[in-house]
């Protein structure tokens, strides 16, 4: 039996029905109205259109809409041969690639069964992801013993994070309300020893690696820091002790059996991010003082359109908060530990997002840490960081708004807490959005009449792109929305690492195809027996196209695409 007895600083956070059921209701609506308003004006055209974000180009959004598509997809057929997607044929694990994006894809699966519009599907998806957010910082609030209107002021903060307006058009990195589901179920346990908020705070690590790997990857050390900080207040008791090293130890060990078979696929495979690539998307100070370039306020101003990790700046009312949320709460009890955690979050997350700009003579911390910790060594953009250093902040900024209604007692203190809480929304809105129209549905003619061909079909699509930057990969973005409706294999794709040899061979298909190697090789080596040409590059390489005509019969003609088989070569391939 545990002699543990709460304290008035150690008070058991109210539940929604003590809370009263009025904040039950209000909290949820309250957060996807701060999502409709940081989207704004994608209500208008929820099903015609998604956000970029700070996007230059419709890569990622449209590649992250055919991620969430594979996924319902492979729900029917219980999930066979899920990771490997049918792109960079014949690669395995191809899905693996990128972020697979599991839970959001299973929530947003029954949209795609009705057939509603893509784009639609695509916003639910995100309005979800930022409601919850804001949602569970809420939860987290409470637990924290702060009252239920400044937790909800707390929650817009987190919804309005300018790191989500930074990566809006990059679905992947923008759940968060696993990491604060951790955070909630640990400070609960730490109040009430009832087992079920540890597990309550196992499920919500285990959720922030289906939705967001990335994200997961980045908040680990703090995960950790946040049970061991748990494990400390209980240490005399051994039953809460177990409870939560069962609960950790059944999360870790789940987790392991998912992740473990990709990342040893990985490392067979050498993924590795090179030494100038991640310096590049390495944050420097000066991108801590710059806004996102859609931002309502320019001052400071904008980032620059070549620095990929600026625009990195909380707010200035943010910043203000949270400095007076931190000081006040160290003589707050229990919550002053969380409190510090939070704290040092912030600050260690800043570190961490300077990546290897961070240099100690000539020592590179994070070099060192990618080469030590399993799965850095694939972390592409340390400036990403950022998002946990922004996140601290709105959570400190919310104690503070406490502060703030305490300070008058009644409808004074409250309507001053309200004002700075909603100009410290405002402040970092980064309206109105860029969107990028998406059509109605991914069927076309030619995609129906390529649907009607047998499952052994493999496509080749022409034109490749003709260069590595991510731009130059949005006509493979579109290519993977028309798969959504054929459903056929290429041979083509997209992702955040590439097969090995891929790269040589797309560059060789956009500067030399047709040739009868690549003919040849495609065939023999690939297997594609379908290739599929823009109508755009076949007027200009018609006559190369008939010089190849024993190899290329045309099928199918319109006025978008032409459609030919391509035969199997008579005898072995020129080297």
């Amino acid at each position: 039996m545990s002699n543990y007895k709460p304290s008035l600083d150690d008070a058991t956070p109210l539940s929604p029905v003590q809370t009263g059921l009025k904040w039950s209701f209000v909290a949820p609506m309250v957060c996807l109205l701060g999502s409709i308003a940081v989207t704004w004006p994608l209500a208008w055209h929820l099903s015609s259109a998604i956000p970029l974000g700070t996007e230059p180009e419709a890569t990622v959004p449209i590649f992250n809409l055919w991620t969430l598509w594979w996924t319902a997809d492979r729900i029917g057929h219980g999930f066979s041969s899920y990771w490997n997607a049918p792109i960079f044929y014949p690669n395995p694990g191809t899905f693996s690639y990128s972020e697979p994006q599991t839970l959001a894809g299973l929530l947003v699966s029954p949209l795609w069964w009705l057939d509603f519009p893509p784009a639609l599907i695509y916003n639910g998806a995100l309005l979800l992801i930022l409601t919850l957010n804001g949602l569970f910082a809420f939860r987290l609030l409470r637990a924290l013993s702060q009252p239920a209107f400044t937790a909800i002021l707390g929650s817009l903060l987190v919804v309005a994070l300018p790191f989500v307006a930074k990566v809006l058009g990059v679905l992947p990195v923008l759940p968060l309300f696993g990491l604060l589901w951790v955070f909630d179920g640990l400070v609960r346990f730490s109040l009430t020893r009832q087992a079920r908020h540890a597990w309550w705070a196992s499920a919500g690590y285990i959720v922030q690696c289906l939705t967001s790997q990335q994200l997961a990857l980045l908040s680990a050390p703090f995960v950790g820091i946040a049970a061991l900080l748990t494990l400390w207040t209980m240490r005399r008791e051994r039953r809460a002790v177990i409870h939560v090293m069962v609960a950790m130890l059944s999360a870790c060990t789940l987790l392991a059996v998912l992740m473990v078979p990709i990342l040893s696929l990985h490392r067979n495979l050498n993924f590795e991010r090179p030494f100038a690539l991640v310096l590049a998307l390495s944050a420097k100070p000066s991108d801590f003082v710059t806004r996102p370039a859609t931002a309502f306020l320019s001052i400071p101003p904008r980032e620059s359109p070549d620095r990929d990790s600026g625009g990195l700046f909380p707010g200035l009312l943010v910043l203000i908060l949270a400095g007076f949320g931190f000081a006040s709460s160290l003589r707050q009890g229990a919550q002053r530990r969380w409190t510090i955690l939070v704290g040092a979050m912030v600050i260690s997350s800043f570190f961490f997002a300077l990546g290897l700009h961070l240099e100690i003579g000539s020592w590179h911390p994070f070099w060192t840490l990618r080469n030590v910790v399993p799965g850095f060594d694939q972390l592409r953009s340390p400036f990403r960081f950022a998002i946990l250093t922004q996140l601290g902040l709105c959570l400190l900024a919310a104690i503070a708004l406490t502060r703030i209604a305490e300070w008058r007692p009644g409808t004074i203190g409250k309507l001053m807490a309200l004002t700075v809480g909603i100009l410290a929304f405002t402040e970092n809105l980064a309206v109105p959005v860029p969107l990028i129209d998406i059509p109605a549905t991914p069927r076309t003619e030619w995609t129906a009449w390529l649907k009607t061909k047998p499952a052994t079909t493999i496509v080749a699509h022409i034109p490749f792109p003709s260069g590595q930057h991510v731009s130059q990969y949005e006509i493979e973005a579109w290519r993977l929305f028309a798969q959504i409706d054929h459903k056929k294999t290429l041979v083509n794709g997209y992702s955040g690492f590439f097969p090995p040899g891929y790269l040589r061979f797309q560059l060789d298909m956009a500067r030399d195809f047709p040739n009868q190697v690549l003919l040849c090789m495609m065939a023999q080596n690939l297997r594609v027996n379908t290739v599929v040409i823009d109508q755009s590059w076949l007027a200009g390489h018609s006559e190369q196209i008939q010089r190849f005509d024993r190899f290329l019969q045309l099928s199918y003609r319109d006025e978008a695409v032409g459609i030919f088989h391509l035969d199997q070569p008579d005898q072995e391939c020129p080297s």
